[in-house]
């Protein structure tokens, strides 16, 4: 199938930047780890950017979004500063958690982040009490669900999609099918198909090119808002291994290919990105950490 066609170009450099800001701070987020500046845990996200992007590109500011623990991708697509996100990692207090909750559990609400959670489909019930605390107040909000293949063997995800639709609510279940994951596979592979058993409509996407995530996740919460309908968009990936695909460098050569983005203007917004997150790192490493009880 042909490729979709990329927007303008501003838009599309916009997408662009974004997706090489997540992967920059992710780089210099894991060097921190490594030294032992970051506590607790830090899961990437490298490979799933423009799953990341082309959703966030595809929901309204007052739309909300329950995520893996992965949360900080989410937090910096949908505009959180990069500063405080690494204050949030390094414990300190301007971070947006205060510093207290890691990568983990990066949280948001000014820019419709309602946090990341551990807990396989943990937050896919949360997603639907969002999502029907919008419908209870008419507002034509949209609860974004995001998560990894493995959830959606769990129970509660089964129930959740249940749910959502027996009540009509305007939620969008995105996951992320790693096509490099080394569980055991679901019986049906398919999981826009398996997700109709429970009433809820599914839609199959690349999560390589954030044009057709975009594109997917836009339709799913359409959906939501006029005909008050669940979707769930399945956005494949393969992060590692052999056929693995860098959705950052692709969809780079892709704008430079059709002349959106020359190569000059690569490296120029490469640099400013390593840049920037130079400066925010400096800022959250000279404030002081979070102060325990005990």
């Amino acid at each position: 199938m042909a490729a979709l066609p990329i927007p303008d170009a501003a838009t599309a450099k916009e997408w662009w930047t974004s997706m090489l800001l997540i992967r920059h701070f992710e780089e210099r987020s894991s060097e921190l780890y490594a030294s032992g500046a970051v506590a607790g845990f830090l899961h990437g996200a490298r490979g799933e950017e423009a799953v990341v992007v082309g959703a966030a590109r595809a929901l309204r500011p007052g739309d909300a979004v329950l995520t893996t623990f992965r949360a900080h991708a989410w937090a910096l697509a949908r505009g959180t500063d990069p500063a405080r996100v690494f204050a949030e990692l390094l414990g300190k207090p301007s971070g947006v958690s205060g510093g207290a909750g890691g990568s983990t559990h990066v949280v948001d609400p000014d820019r419709g982040l309602y946090g990341g959670f551990g807990i396989p489909a943990g937050h896919a019930p949360l997603s639907a009490g969002v999502a029907l605390s919008f419908a209870a107040q008419s507002y034509e909000g949209v609860a974004l669900c995001q998560l990894t293949l493995g959830a959606t063997a769990e129970g509660v995800f089964a129930e959740t999609l249940a749910l959502a639709a027996t009540w009509s609510l305007p939620v969008v279940f995105l996951v992320t099918h790693d096509l490099a994951w080394d569980g055991p596979e679901p019986s049906v592979t398919d999981l826009f198909q398996r997700s109709s058993a429970s009433g809820v409509a599914g839609l199959k996407c690349s999560g390589v090119d954030p044009v057709e995530v975009r594109a997917s996740v836009a339709e799913a919460a359409r959906r939501a808002r006029d005909e008050r309908r669940p979707t769930l968009v399945e956005a494949v990936v393969r992060r590692a291994g052999d056929g693995a695909v860098d959705p950052v460098a692709a969809f780079g050569e892709r704008l430079v290919a059709e002349g959106v983005l020359s190569e000059d203007e690569r490296e120029a917004i490469g640099a400013g990105i390593r840049d920037r997150l130079v400066v925010a790192v400096a800022a959250a490493e000279a404030e002081a950490a979070v102060e325990v009880a005990t």
